[in-house]
């Protein structure tokens, strides 16, 4: 699927509770169109009309007309910062009738072939899995299984939407990771989404389990290493114009500052929205959203976290 910065416009038709602190949020072409399809593990970035800027995976049927989104909240002590004041406004503030915009779907977490599928998933990170495991669940070809997180599910609508799954499917208080990654097959996929630690927890596991393949979503930022980086110059091969960035301050402040309109969301380093091509130079990558591979081409900056290596680089802007 190509990726689209195209903001559309939508409607909120539902909002209701689906479990302990998620909210499932319908989102509607307000002319009665339909949406786009979309692929399993997309993500849109919703902007809302208090002009905050989150990425929420796609939870519902990716044929459906109506876009769905399972949006957890974090705990009353948790409700801070820029994403958090996102869902905890989606909550309290949204309603059925209002009008967002939103940018995408853009497909970054994709599903690749594989000989049989796990699923791992932490609170709000079984949104883009559920999609997933339906595709392969309804295709009968792969062994799978899907284990979610989530203490606080309780009996809602969310963990019976899980069950529903079938047997391959289980809610759990906790994961035994090393055990489960253990017991998976050679040539098993790996799909995990969730909180940083539960996701870095996964990747530290998998390093004794090199016979599967890890593939995953972060929902918060992972810790960034230290040290403000290096002042540098950014030459915009498009404009033909230069921008500098002092140490401390993140190339996209910069680029939005200069007047170069770049699209952004998290602002962490964990969506790709404001990911930019690089013709020239080197990346020092902090983000957590491009894969090995992709950090190996150096074709692409995440401007939010990740800075020049060296003294400048050269954008396709």
């Amino acid at each position: 699927m190509g990726e689209t910065r195209r903001v559309r416009d939508l409607v909120v038709r539902k909002k209701r509770p689906a479990g302990a602190r998620t909210v499932e949020v319908l989102l509607s072409d307000p002319d009665g169109g339909r949406l786009p399809k979309w692929p399993p593990g997309a993500h849109i970035d919703l902007l809302l009309p208090n002009r905050l800027i989150r990425s929420y995976s796609l939870a519902g049927e990716p044929s459906d007309a109506d876009w769905r989104l399972l949006i957890r909240c974090p705990p009353p002590v948790d409700e801070r910062g820029a994403a958090a004041s996102a869902s905890v406004y989606v909550r309290d503030v949204l309603a059925a009738g209002d009008r967002v915009r939103a940018r995408g779907p853009y497909d970054r977490f994709r599903l690749a072939g594989a000989s049989a599928y796990l699923f791992l998933a932490s609170g709000a990170g079984i949104a883009p899995l559920l999609p997933m495991a339906r595709l392969i669940g309804t295709a009968r070809v792969y062994p799978w299984s899907l284990i979610h997180v989530d203490r606080g599910s309780g009996n809602g609508a969310l963990r019976k939407e899980v069950l529903a799954l079938g047997p391959p499917a289980s809610v759990s208080d906790g994961l035994d990771i090393d055990a489960t990654l253990s017991a998976a097959a050679a040539g098993t996929a790996v799909y995990v989404c969730g909180p940083d630690h539960f996701v870095a927890a996964v990747e530290k596991a998998a390093q004794q389990t090199p016979r599967i393949q890890v593939n995953r979503q972060r929902f918060d930022a992972a810790a960034l290493r230290e040290g403000a980086g290096r002042p540098c110059d950014i030459v915009l091969a498009r404009r033909h114009e230069q921008v500098h960035v002092e140490a401390g301050t993140p190339i996209l402040t910069a680029l939005l500052d200069a007047g170069v309109d770049v699209p952004y969301a998290c602002g962490a380093g964990i969506c790709g929205a404001c990911a930019v091509r690089v013709v020239e130079g080197r990346i020092d990558h902090r983000d957590s959203v491009l894969s090995r591979s992709e950090r190996d081409a150096g074709n692409l900056i995440i401007t939010c976290v990740s800075r020049a290596a060296d003294d400048g680089i050269v954008l396709d802007l």
